[in-house]
């Protein structure tokens, strides 16, 4: 319950970096770009994973140490399930949420890798690394959608395909704009790298 609180407080706040004074742009856009993250990471991982689990992900090691199977668990029949009868706005509301969390993250990552005042390389570093992890979980969580949608069990009428369709695409441009904010990060490391070399 405290976690979906936090999570609720984290989503629901909008990142109003723009309000804050230049001299704490580094370190408040840092912070944003992590509570961006930890949102995402904590909706994902309450959600079971948002993947196939077949990619050494939580939910796939987890039934491997618990059952000691090496085959991949029923990821979408257990999401089908959880879903009932309304599957088809659940899956779409997902998707939306994925959506949305994966813009906060790479809408902080741009405003931190625009931000002037020189950052340490290892915070850097890292903070690349953790973007990096939301893209790959990003693109999983994709991939996990698009298999839960054509499913047979899904069961999908012509209409609520469009509508997941559509939801789909938000969710590949939402992914391709974490790309670029990525490249922004790395880019603004060869910068600071070049700056120190001359």
């Amino acid at each position: 319950m405290a976690g979906a609180m936090l999570l609720t407080a984290c989503v629901s706040q909008p990142v109003d970096i723009a309000a804050r004074p230049q001299s704490e742009m580094p370190i408040s856009a840092q912070e944003d770009l992590r509570t961006a993250i930890a949102a995402f990471r904590m909706r994902q991982e309450e959600a079971g994973g948002w993947t196939l689990g077949g990619d050494g992900s939580a939910r796939g090691l987890l039934g491997r140490l618990v059952g000691g199977a090496p085959e991949r668990g029923d990821a979408i029949g257990d999401y089908v399930s959880q879903a009932g009868d309304a599957l088809a706005s659940y899956l779409a509301g997902d998707i939306v949420l994925a959506s949305d969390l994966v813009d906060d993250v790479s809408q902080a990552a741009i405003v931190l890798a625009s931000t002037r005042t020189p950052l340490p390389e290892s915070l850097l570093v890292r903070d690349i690394a953790s973007v990096e992890t939301v893209l790959a979980s990003a693109r999983r969580a994709r991939t996990f959608f698009q298999a839960v949608s054509v499913d047979e069990r899904a069961g999908l009428t012509s209409n609520q395909r469009v509508t997941v369709s559509e939801a789909l695409a938000r969710l590949d441009r939402t992914i391709t704009g974490l790309v670029e904010a990525a490249d922004a990060l790395a880019d603004r490391r060869w910068a600071a790298n070049n700056a120190l070399t001359g």
